[in-house]
């Protein structure tokens, strides 16, 4: 029999030095910070200008806090966001007195006033960092709590943190007492309905959120555990009521952007054709049929650096690539005639990679989420490339698509923002077919995923648990 919480029983108090902690990185963003660059600003500038520069940072701030909790899993990008909502700010501030008619804010002034928006933003994610971690309680076995501890750590989630588990519902009341928890993530070691309702009536002492382990893995590692999609997730990706906004907004950049570097590249373009067509390996652009949105396929454009098709997976040390070929591919100047694909309409600058057409149908037969990866358009790079780096087997195919359900389902600007940033980083830094596995024990489970049945017609049938008997709880952390 379920227990419930005593109502005598003393309810836990935060204490208030680590409520005030927690507070801080809210209160930095909406008051300290604006008020300290508007001040800034208004050094060098009149006050319309520094109230101006003082909601823009404030806007900044909101949207830097509220940016998704996976993104603090990329090394560059989880700063570089943050540079990009202050560099917004400031062409904001610059708008404004430019269309209102007065003189241009000084250079200077907007330069301290960004100094100050920047230094302050940072200082908030590190306060948040330090005090604002959510404390998780793992409802499952001493080893599942540290397997999901181990691989925050790897991942680098630092907004959560493992501190205690329990193998039965009958320690959960003292679990929760004893960690102060804010987030009981629940394993298959006990049933859901049985720890939804156990929570529920926690609630009355504990405030605390519950949510399964596959739904923890997707808000803060990332990545989406294939063993866990069913008929009602897939049902998101194609409701329209529930798609990310700004569809039109992201295809109106795409063209932008896409337009502006092809002109600002010309040169460069010209450059390499030349060198290419030297190298004496075929045509300039190399053409092949991908896979694009709806499972269509389309011409792919590339600066050539194969001999023959390269209809195959690649490799390290192919003997196929050319000589200014492995230059082209180790700076991935290659990819810049994708840029027309963009433009007409095939790809989108971030989407999950488009894959061949026979390797995609290979994939589809022993991967049967594999299609749903073309619920939108490909891109030139993509939260899975920018995580998990390049394919070259239909294992590692999964963990990308389990990284590319997450994009499809999460997608936003700022998400593409920090795509963009990240890929800016692996660009310079990274080993062409160096192959990343984030969480991968989460995201393939006990086993890639087999053909059994086509999804979402005929998903199958969750398997019966086995009975849990009471443990003993364990302290993590």
């Amino acid at each position: 029999m379920l227990t419930s919480p005593d109502r005598n029983a003393p309810v836990p108090r935060v204490p208030v030095r680590a409520r005030r902690s927690a507070a801080l990185p809210s209160l930095a963003r909406r008051g300290v910070v604006p008020l300290a660059a508007g001040a800034a600003v208004a050094a060098t500038a009149d006050a319309r200008t520094a109230l101006a520069a003082a909601a823009a940072v404030l806007v900044a701030g909101e949207l830097d806090g509220r940016r998704p909790p996976a993104i603090a899993t990329l090394p560059l990008a989880r700063f570089a966001v943050t540079v990009a909502h202050v560099a917004l700010a400031v062409l904001a501030v610059a708008a404004v007195g430019v269309l209102g008619g007065g003189a241009p804010p000084a250079p200077v002034g907007l330069a301290t006033g960004a100094a100050v928006a920047l230094v302050g933003l940072l200082a908030a994610h590190a306060l948040e960092r330090r005090a604002g971690v959510t404390r998780v309680l793992v409802l499952g076995t001493a080893a599942e709590a540290r397997d999901l501890n181990r691989t925050i750590v790897e991942v680098g989630a630092h907004r959560f943190r493992v501190v205690a588990t329990t193998a039965a519902l009958s320690g959960l009341d003292a679990a929760l007492r004893a960690s102060r928890a804010e987030l009981v993530v629940f394993t298959d070691h006990v049933a859901r309905p049985a720890v939804l309702g156990h929570v529920a009536a926690a609630l009355r002492s504990h405030p605390v959120r519950a949510m399964h382990q596959d739904a923890f893995c997707e808000m803060a590692l990332g990545v989406v555990p294939l063993a866990s999609v069913d008929a009602a997730w897939l049902a998101g990706l194609a409701d329209p009521s529930l798609r990310p906004r700004g569809a039109a907004l992201s295809r109106l950049v795409d063209v932008l952007v896409s337009a502006l570097l092809l002109v600002l590249l010309a040169p460069l373009l010209l450059l390499l054709a030349v060198l290419v067509a030297a190298d004496r390996s075929g045509g300039v652009l190399f053409r092949q049929q991908r896979v694009g949105r709806g499972g269509r396929p389309f011409t792919i454009l590339k600066l050539r650096t194969m001999r023959g098709t390269g209809a195959d997976w690649s490799a390290p040390d192919d003997p196929r690539v050319t000589r200014v070929g492995a230059l082209l591919r180790k700076t991935h100047v290659d990819e810049l005639p994708q840029l027309l694909n963009v433009l007409r309409g095939d790809m989108s600058l971030v989407g999950p990679r488009p894959e061949q057409v026979g390797i995609a149908t290979a994939l589809e037969d022993e991967i049967p989420l594999f299609p749903y990866r073309h619920t939108v358009r490909p891109g030139i790079t993509g939260w899975a490339r920018v995580r998990c780096g390049y394919a070259r087997t239909a294992e590692e195919s999964a963990l990308k698509l389990g990284n590319d359900l997450f994009y499809i389902k999460h997608r936003s600007p700022v998400l593409d923002l920090a795509i963009v940033l990240e890929t800016l980083r692996l660009t310079l830094f990274e080993k062409q077919f160096e192959v990343r596995a984030p969480a991968a024990k989460y995201v393939l489970g006990p086993r890639r995923p087999a053909v059994v049945q086509d999804f979402p017609v005929d998903a199958p049938a969750p398997a019966e648990r086995a009975p849990v008997h009471p443990a003993p709880t364990v302290a993590v952390g």
